[in-house]
């Protein structure tokens, strides 16, 4: 195989930075509509739940929070997980190939003295990255769970009648 030349290889790392680009936003994407729909389902739930006149038994209210548990944990932490890893690895090889290109580095493009990409964001995808994204959607998710829950656990056993 023919060796690269510089003009060559940098064509390369671009080309390989959008797609890593374009998988990142899938991702997010795909992260956020699926948050979205679990919220609204949840939230429906809870509305229809709060406003309707169905009266749930103890077995019934005992089967449907279990039903509504592992239903989350397996959306968060298998689906939602997965796809939390795979956002960070694409974020780690973005980063590398940025580096690569000289994004990271001072004075490679202009006479500023600093680089064109801030240095914090040679941490997008590690542990001490700043991003927020999947912790903002676990905790709406969290939220909603919880209020699905409630009014579960708390919708009546039997009728109850207030007189004056």
């Amino acid at each position: 195989m023919k060796e690269a030349n510089h003009s060559d290889k940098k064509d390369i790392l671009i080309a390989a930075l959008e797609e890593r680009y374009e998988a990142i936003r899938v991702i997010r994407e795909r992260v956020q509509s699926i948050g979205l729909w679990a919220l609204g389902f949840m939230l429906a739930a809870t509305g229809w739940l709060v406003q309707s006149d169905v009266f749930i038994s103890p077995k019934q209210k005992l089967f449907y929070t279990v039903a509504l548990g592992v239903a989350f944990l397996a959306l968060r932490f298998k689906y939602l997980d997965d796809l939390q890893k795979g956002f960070a690895a694409q974020q780690r090889v973005a980063v590398r190939l940025e580096k690569t290109l000289g994004l990271y580095t001072s004075g490679v493009f202009d006479e500023s003295g600093e680089s064109i990409y801030p240095q914090k964001w040679e941490q997008a995808g590690n542990d001490n990255g700043d991003g927020k994204f999947f912790t903002s959607t676990y905790l709406l998710l969290y939220i909603g769970i919880a209020i699905l829950a409630l009014a579960i656990l708390l919708q009546p056993n039997h009728a109850i009648y207030f007189s004056w």
